[in-house]
């Protein structure tokens, strides 16, 4: 482009944003016409998406509207507007990431657990504590079939769960022996289960 016709734009462009002030409509629109496809497009990189990128246009050019009367002309019009316009797709976008949801099934983070596993609550279901409780309630009931030695094992280990050198520890045996009083009582308890279901 030749230095006369770029002086000629400018002219103008200064032309246009004078009749503006004064409220020429037309003139208005011929100075935001002029501009609107490289701020769409602008917008249209930061926001990634066409319907996010027409409002953010649509924002800083009604921003720019308004306060048409702060351009002194110390820079371009141009990049007067583009300034406006990013700042309105810059807005926008800290908004949409303030908004931002997150579907349960969708893998979050390095772990790849998803939403719904992360926040999973770690008690367990009432499924699983009714199972828990009529396991217990078998137990207690075949429990009695036990020697004394075998049924302090097992309550020892198993119900209150203590580790095996507690356990053994706490009955004064080696821990040998109480693996073998634990060992006896499973497999005596197993049994009494499963004739008891049978």
């Amino acid at each position: 482009m030749r230095s006369t016709d770029n002086d000629e734009i400018l002219r103008d462009e200064q032309g246009l944003i004078r009749l503006g002030l004064k409220g020429n409509q037309a003139a208005l629109e011929a100075l935001f016409a002029r501009h609107s496809g490289a701020l769409y497009q602008s917008a249209l990189k930061l926001l990634g998406n066409p319907e996010d990128a027409e409002d953010a246009l649509q924002e800083g050019m009604l921003s720019a509207f308004k306060n048409l009367r702060r351009f002194e002309g110390r820079s371009k019009f141009s990049s007067w507007l583009t300034r406006i316009v990013i700042n309105a797709a810059l807005m926008r976008l800290r908004s949409q990431r303030a908004h931002q949801t997150v579907s349960a099934d969708q893998p979050l983070g390095e772990a790849e657990l998803t939403l719904a596993e992360q926040l999973a609550d770690p008690a367990p279901d009432p499924e699983r504590l009714y199972a828990r409780e009529e396991m217990r309630q078998l137990l207690d009931r075949n429990l009695t079939e036990l020697s004394p030695e075998m049924r302090t094992a097992v309550r020892l280990r198993d119900i209150e769960g203590l580790s095996t050198q507690e356990a053994a520890e706490a009955l004064g045996v080696p821990e040998n022996t109480l693996k073998s009083r634990l060992h006896r009582a499973r497999l005596q308890l197993a049994e009494q289960i499963q004739t008891g279901a049978a």
